[in-house]
């Protein structure tokens, strides 16, 4: 049956042009910056709201528009995390990663929900959580982290940190340039919510790798469309609970949630506010500025590092009653050029490690705020055997005496003047005073003569991995909480300008390999344990230190986790910028 047509009438004419336009006008504005590419449905009703994308709070919260943090922290000249490493630190909160850790530095899920290892240990496959999208509403999907992982192991990316992912097929070679096809690299997306990664030999400890900071995912549309300025505001793109707001050059950056999120882990805060100081580029998440901003409330928490400042602060009842201790996961440690003479001798470097009175240095310049170091890992670390290990660089001043006389310089004579560079670390600093008492300790127990040389951390960096420093003192911390962190990633032997140092053993090359192809946990402990003591009896690094980590939070801080040893740390990596909140005790202030 024919249906007769309804007469034509001007005016429904117009009212049909009228509707269509506006429904062009609701598709332009609502898909904001949205690649041309990107899936989704081409037309989105309303742009998510900051506060449906919030993490309903606490009764003992602070209402939302209350919900700030202000912190202080060095500006970082990228933000660009998976490439540039030391230069974007200091808010590592603005990208997740596949797996995050909890204050127990263990595995929960990030984006994604769950991930399982094949029967043959060489396959990790990581399930994204459904419907996670960035901060410009674009879906978050396996390419994107194929695309990262890809970039990141680029020899042009630049990644001074590109070792750390050479577990995965193919990347060494990859990355030192003897392949130069990514799609042989054992990373790929199996479709939008599942992501592989294939890797050399068996590997336990791999999803601690993808919950690394550097193993943030990166939009690839705004990568290729803006380059290494990607990051600047208006331009970045982030997939965790928040996005980059504000960033008004040398003098703060501004975040607020992400209206889009809809993952694993959201947040309480709705703004959090990064006040710059000091260097670009050598970002650090709490400290370095200190005590007066925190004193006149400028901020909500600082890092403590200075004795004097802890004896200060332990003398005040109000301040006493905001200092927070928790255990550090970092070491101190002289490193030397060990290629070279007459620091290739390991009866110089042992001499070196003897005569160094490292509890004198923790208790009288650090006054308790660090604990002498004898091994690489410290005592609250998986698998820590310093007790074991602390008689081979305990401070013993006649033994170190005989070895550099053995190696030919009895009494210093004929031993040349050796520098020891320094990371931004001017001479009032601790590990400038430090190093001070070192260079003591080394002329009157050995008659070395030491010069101190401080550096701008940029620089450092790069010729450390370029083994141009002829011995220098750094800290390295745990990226994760297996000893790979500390024993096989800075300490494993790569060529020059992929690994910060030039020491090599075979013998501990064989263990860290097989400890990392290891399933069963009391055996790759037992590798660890003998690679270790190789490490420390050939002296790769004087050891000298454990640091504790001490921390002044305003009594309105919430929302931070205790540990299992007692403490409620604060690491910078972890979900701690999520969990947190501001109390009603912010509404006295």
């Amino acid at each position: 049956m024919l249906v007769p047509c309804r007469p034509y009438h001007p005016f429904s004419l117009y009212w049909f042009l009228v509707y269509g336009l506006f429904l062009v006008l609701l598709t332009a504005t609502s898909c904001g910056n949205r690649p041309s590419d990107s899936p989704g449905h081409p037309f989105v009703e309303t742009v998510p709201s900051e506060e449906a994308a919030a993490r309903p709070l606490p009764a003992d919260a602070a209402p939302p528009e209350r919900q700030v943090l202000r912190y202080f922290s060095n500006e970082p000249s990228s933000l660009d995390v998976s490439v540039a490493l030391y230069e974007s630190l200091g808010s590592a909160f603005l990208f997740e990663r596949l797996c995050m850790v909890d204050e127990n530095g263990e595995l929960i899920p990030g984006a994604a929900d769950r991930w399982e290892r094949s029967p043959d240990g060489r396959t990790w496959t990581f399930h994204l959580h459904p419907g996670a999208r960035w901060s410009d509403g674009t879906p978050v999907t396996a390419l994107d982290f194929e695309y990262t992982y890809k970039r990141l192991l680029h020899p042009d990316s630049g990644n001074v940190y590109a070792f750390f992912y050479y577990d995965i097929k193919g990347a060494r070679a990859y990355n030192q340039r003897e392949a130069d096809d990514p799609d042989l690299l054992g990373v790929r997306a199996i479709d939008d919510l599942t992501f592989e990664i294939e890797t050399e030999e068996p590997c336990a400890y791999l999803p601690y790798v993808t919950s690394y900071t550097a193993s943030s995912p990166v939009p690839r549309w705004q990568v290729e469309k803006y380059g290494a300025r990607w990051t600047e505001a208006g331009r970045c793109v982030s997939n965790s609970a928040f996005r980059l707001d504000k960033w008004e050059q040398g003098k703060y950056m501004t975040f607020r949630l992400n209206p889009h999120y809809k993952g694993n882990n959201p947040g309480h805060l709705r703004k959090i506010v990064r006040l710059f100081s000091g260097t670009a580029g050598t970002g650090s998440a709490s400290g370095g500025v200190g005590l007066l901003p925190y004193e006149n409330d400028e901020v909500d928490l600082v890092g403590v590092g200075s004795p004097a400042d802890l004896d200060r602060i332990r003398s005040d009842s109000r301040l006493s009653e905001q200092l927070w201790k928790f255990n550090g996961v970092s070491t101190v440690y002289l490193f030397f050029r060990t290629r070279e003479p007459p620091l290739n001798d390991v009866r110089v470097r042992q001499a070196i490690a003897r005569a160094i009175d490292k509890q004198t240095i923790a208790d009288v310049l650090f006054k308790g705020a660090v604990r002498p170091a004898y091994g690489m890992r410290p005592p609250n670390f998986p698998g820590y055997a310093g007790e074991k290990l602390r008689h081979l660089q305990q401070f013993d001043p006649e033994t170190a005496r005989r070895l550099l006389a053995d190696a030919g310089y009895p009494g210093g004579r004929g031993f040349p003047v050796l520098e020891v560079w320094l990371r931004d670390a001017p001479p009032s600093s601790q590990s400038g005073q430090a190093v001070q008492m070192i260079q003591e300790q080394l002329l009157d127990i050995l008659g070395i003569r030491l010069e101190i040389r401080n550096m701008q951390a940029n620089a450092f960096n790069r010729l450390m991995y370029e083994w141009e420093i002829p011995m220098g003192m750094v800290s390295y911390g745990a990226d994760f909480s297996d000893p790979q962190s500390l024993l096989g990633v800075p300490w494993r032997s790569q060529p020059r300008g992929f690994t910060r140092h030039d020491w090599n053993n075979a013998r501990y090359n064989d263990l860290i390999d097989r400890a990392r192809r290891e399933t069963e946990r009391d055996r790759r402990m037992q590798l660890y344990e003998e690679a270790e003591w190789i490490l420390t009896s050939e002296v790769g690094g004087a050891f000298l230190w454990h640091n504790h980590r001490f921390q002044l939070r305003k009594p309105w801080i919430k929302g931070l986790k205790r540990d299992r040893a007692g403490f409620y740390p604060f690491w910078e990596n972890n979900t701690v910028y999520t969990e947190m909140y501001i109390g009603r005790a912010r509404l006295d202030g």
